[in-house]
C-alpha cells in the first residue's frame, strides 16, 4: 500500500511539531467538510465564543457534543485516522473533537497559546489536523514556534494589551508565556516561526503542546475559515497538570473499564470514536 506519509514528513512533524501534507484531501470529501463548516455555524455549541453574525465577525466554536457523532462519521469515511496512524506508527488513532474558526472583516488574531494549557492531556501522540476551506497565506494561516512541542509549559496572557492578566497565575505556578509578537515585531528572527501558504485540500498537523497562532483578515483575505479534528494515539495519557478550578474538568472522562481516568491513564474515554484501520 502506498505511504501517506513520507519519512520526510514524519521527520518534519517530529522535529518542528508541524507539518503541511499538501492535496491530500479530494473534492469529495472537502465538500464534506464544508457542509460540516455551515453546520456548525448554524448551530453553535455551549463553548462557542462570538457570534458568526455581523459585518467583522471572530467565531470559534469547540467540541460541540451535539456534531460529535456527525464529525466522527466524516472521520471514518476519510484517512485522516490512517495519516495519524501512519505518522505516529501507532496502533490506536481516536477522535477527540473538533474546532471551528470563522473570521471576516475586522476580525482577531489567534493570540501565541499551546492548547495543553486549557486541556488536561500529556503525551506524543496528539494532533491537531488543521484544514483550511479558503487560500491563505503563511501570515494568515497557522504557525508554530519550530520545536516547542518538545518545550515546557507557559502561562499565557488573557488580555495581550495587559501581561498581568495571566490564565492561571499563581495556581498553575508556569512560566509567564513570552511576548512573542512584539518580539517579531522588534526583531522577526528572535523566534524561529513555522507556517506555510495553504489552499482548500491541503492539510496542516500540528501538536497541540506547540506554541501556536492564527492570523487575522487582511485586504487579501475577507473570509477565513479553517476546521480543526483533534486526534490521539498509542501514548496518549489523561494527565493532571492543570490547577484545580471548581467547574472546570470536574467530571473526569469515563473509561472503557468502567472507571473515570486518572492521572497517567492511556486517554480511552467509553466515548471516543476509534478512526484508524484495524
Amino acid at each position: 500500500m502506498e505511504s501517506l506519509v513520507s519519512l520526510q514528513q514524519k521527520a518534519d512533524f517530529e522535529r518542528d511539531g508541524i507539518v503541511k501534507l499538501q492535496s491530500v484531501i479530494d473534492e469529495n470529501l472537502l465538500a464534506k467538510l464544508n457542509q460540516c463548516f455551515e453546520w456548525a455555524v448554524a448551530n453553535p455549541g455551549p463553548l462557542a465564543y462570538g457570534s458568526p453574525n455581523g459585518e467583522n465577525i471572530t467565531f470559534i466554536d469547540n467540541a460541540n457534543p451535539k456534531g460529535y457523532q456527525m464529525y466522527g462519521d466524516l472521520v471514518l469515511e476519510s484517512n485522516f485516522g490512517a495519516i495519524a496512524s501512519e505518522l505516529w506508527g501507532s496502533e490506536y488513532v481516536g477522535f477527540f473533537a473538533e474546532q471551528v474558526f470563522l473570521k471576516q472583516g475586522k476580525s482577531k488574531r489567534t493570540d501565541w497559546h499551546q492548547d495543553t494549557v486549557y486541556w488536561p492531556l500529556g503525551g506524543e501522540h496528539w494532533a491537531n489536523f488543521w484544514i483550511p476551506l479558503v487560500e491563505m497565506t503563511e501570515e494568515q494561516s497557522v504557525q508554530v514556534v519550530r520545536g516547542s512541542h518538545k518545550s515546557i509549559m507557559y502561562d499565557p496572557t488573557l488580555n495581550p494589551n495587559d501581561p498581568s492578566t495571566l490564565l492561571w497565575g499563581k495556581a498553575g505556578n508556569f512560566p509567564r508565556l513570552p511576548d512573542i509578537t512584539a518580539d517579531l515585531a522588534k526583531d522577526p528572527s528572535s523566534w524561529d516561526i513555522v507556517g506555510f501558504d495553504v489552499s482548500p485540500g491541503d492539510l496542516v498537523i500540528l501538536h497541540p503542546h506547540s506554541i501556536h497562532a492564527g492570523g487575522a483578515n487582511d485586504d487579501t483575505l475577507a473570509v477565513r475559515r479553517n476546521l480543526v479534528l483533534h486526534f490521539c494515539g498509542d501514548k496518549s495519557y489523561y494527565s493532571d497538570h492543570l490547577p484545580y478550578t471548581p467547574g472546570i474538568f470536574e467530571h473526569k472522562p469515563l473509561g472503557v473499564n468502567g472507571r473515570f481516568l486518572q492521572a497517567g491513564d492511556l486517554y480511552r474515554p467509553a466515548s471516543m470514536i476509534r478512526v484508524n484501520p484495524q
